[in-house]
């Protein structure tokens, strides 16, 4: 892959904010200058995070709806930056956050509970709405529109979430998804074409099919794709530029 990169940042240890994750694994963070830092983990997270906010720009998403990135190098490894979307006194609340300062509970394992899909998901709208007045549905189907898009395999209850300043709510921007468009996805086999490996995919966090979930919320937002691919084919060479690209061609068609 030819690393094309826009910034190239040394970070000391006291910048360091949190190393978390998933189950898939961890990340190192850093926060400076008001701009949080992420080192790539297991794939090309980073680049998957450039490329997939600069899409959202060729949608009609408005800026404040999501998070754009920088694709770069942070103590020489590969990692993106985005800057802190957060005013003085502003804090993102997560639903697994929401829900356990509430219930003292894992949100995840009491949805994992519900029957199906439509129960997880109503469950989560509502509980939502009770708990901060806000009504997440249309929030939810810009993310899963995007996530059905670019393969996303890490949308889980901790990278959705809401603005909380005191005891008031208001919508977050879209972000965190740096494990799509095949990065870091263990189940790929590069022997085989990307048709066969985007089958592979595992969607989260109320049904394993990304395409359950679009068609019960449906379509988010509308894409300028021959923009979006003309931008695109100006990229570096990657897997991940042609897995979108694979991506783009498809839905073309049906956005």
């Amino acid at each position: 892959m030819n690393f094309d990169k826009s910034f190239d940042e040394t970070i000391d240890q006291r910048y360091v904010v949190d190393i978390n994750g998933t189950s898939e694994g961890t990340q190192r963070k850093y926060f400076k200058d008001d701009y949080w830092y992420k080192e790539d983990r297991e794939g090309h997270e980073g680049l998957a995070e450039y490329l997939i906010s600069n899409f959202l720009s060729f949608t009609d998403l408005v800026k404040d709806e999501y998070v754009l990135y920088e694709h770069g190098l942070i103590n020489g490894r590969s990692g993106c930056r985005s800057k802190n979307f957060l005013r003085d006194g502003e804090n993102f609340i997560t639903f697994y956050r929401l829900y356990f300062s509430e219930f003292g509970m894992n949100m995840a394992e009491v949805l994992a509970k519900l029957p199906n899909m439509e129960e997880r998901i109503k469950y989560t709208i509502d509980i939502v709405f009770e708990l901060s007045g806000i009504d997440v549905t249309d929030y939810l189907r810009k993310t899963f529109t995007l996530d059905l898009i670019t393969l996303n395999e890490d949308r889980h209850l901790n990278n959705l979430g809401l603005i909380g300043v005191e005891d008031h709510f208001s919508q977050a921007p879209i972000f965190d998804n740096g494990k799509s468009l095949l990065t870091a996805n263990v189940s790929v086999n590069w022997h085989f074409p990307i048709e066969d490996n985007v089958k592979r995919v595992i969607a989260r966090p109320f049904a394993g099919s990304h395409r359950k979930m679009f068609d019960y919320f449906e379509k988010g937002f509308n894409v300028n794709w021959d923009a979006f691919i003309a931008w695109l084919s100006k990229q570096p060479d990657s897997k991940e530029k042609e897995v979108f690209m694979y991506q783009a061609e498809f839905y073309r068609k049906e956005f």
